[in-house]
């Protein structure tokens, strides 16, 4: 198939037929039409691995991804965007991590055609979001989160006062657990927080939505063991000071941005508050490792398991590579 190579700044999507790449090409295309930029469609295919292909079935896969490039090519004619597709043999999630090395974006769709039975996160979408050099967002299916298998463990703990107990917000906030016509930012105040912001602040200018941050920590997490007088009373003051830095990088996105933002902290497990946000907000941002990374681990536990049970788009920023 003929194909033309896509500059840099072009936004990426990764495509096989199913729902999921449906919504994610959607998705990109209509990214791509706001910002007027270029969009690649990206096809991958393995043929059989034998030592002998009958010459009826050589290349019936590289065939089978034309036809669904094809299919999305005509689905965005009329768009006004300019766009290059590719058949590309080989891993999927290897052969998108590539075209991330001249992309400003790769979009994939959460689970594909292969995905295994009561696995939220498809392998494919898992490694993009590791490995991918520059931001991917991994699109659910479908937004009504009552038919998402995972909405069921999307919601937070059920303990008595929840959402008055260890939540410290912005003033105005009336409602800590409404997250509605917003973009969530999960913020770890120590690994490069401001970066990660700017991401979702675009986001959200680019959908006229409200860009809220938020950072937690199971401050209490331990007291269901028994712990010193000390430590319990210190508490409130570690809840304090983690709030403190909140708003510092609250007031430097405030500065770059025309959008309205807000911050609200948790003394709760991080997963639990994003995977819960994900239920109203309209994306999810986070980046690839907080504090407690180890090197070489390319996507830590809490992006993880925000990208398993999130039932909203999620938005993963690459932390920056130190030298």
């Amino acid at each position: 198939m003929e194909h033309t190579q896509g500059r840099p700044g072009h936004v990426v999507v990764g495509v096989d037929g199913s729902e999921n790449s449906k919504r994610a090409f959607d998705f990109a295309l209509s990214i791509a039409q706001q910002h007027q930029q270029e969009m690649k469609i990206v096809a991958a295919f393995t043929e059989p691995g034998y030592e002998y292909i009958p010459a009826d079935v050589y290349g019936i896969a590289r065939k089978q991804a034309e036809h669904v490039l094809d299919e999305f090519i005509a689905r965005a004619e009329g768009s006004g965007v300019q766009l290059s597709s590719v058949a590309s043999e080989g891993d999927a999630a290897g052969v998108l991590v590539e075209a991330s090395d001249v992309a400003s974006l790769v979009v994939v769709g959460k689970r594909g055609r292969s995905r295994f039975a009561g696995r939220f996160l498809g392998s494919v979408s898992a490694s993009v979001a590791a490995h991918s050099r520059c931001p991917s967002l991994v699109v659910p299916a479908k937004r009504d989160v009552k038919e998402l298998p995972e909405a069921q463990y999307a919601k937070m703990p059920d303990s008595p006062g929840w959402a008055e107990t260890g939540v410290i917000t912005a003033e105005g906030v009336e409602d800590a657990t409404d997250f509605r016509d917003s973009v969530v930012v999960g913020i770890d105040v120590d690994a490069h927080p401001v970066e990660t912001a700017l991401h979702g602040a675009r986001y959200a200018q680019d959908h006229d939505l409200k860009l809220i941050l938020v950072a937690a920590e199971p401050l209490s997490g331990s007291l269901w063991i028994p712990v010193s007088p000390i430590y319990r009373a210190e508490i409130p003051d570690m809840r304090r000071e983690v709030a403190a830095q909140l708003e510092a990088v609250t007031v430097q996105i405030a500065s770059q941005t025309d959008v309205p933002v807000q911050w609200r902290f948790y003394d709760a497990h991080p997963s639990d508050v994003l995977a819960e946000a994900s239920q109203t907000a309209a994306f999810v941002v986070v980046g690839t490792r907080g504090r407690g990374g180890f090197t070489g681990l390319l996507l830590g536990s809490i992006s993880q398991a925000v990208l398993n049970r999130a039932v909203a788009p999620v938005l993963v920023v690459p932390s920056p590579v130190k030298n």
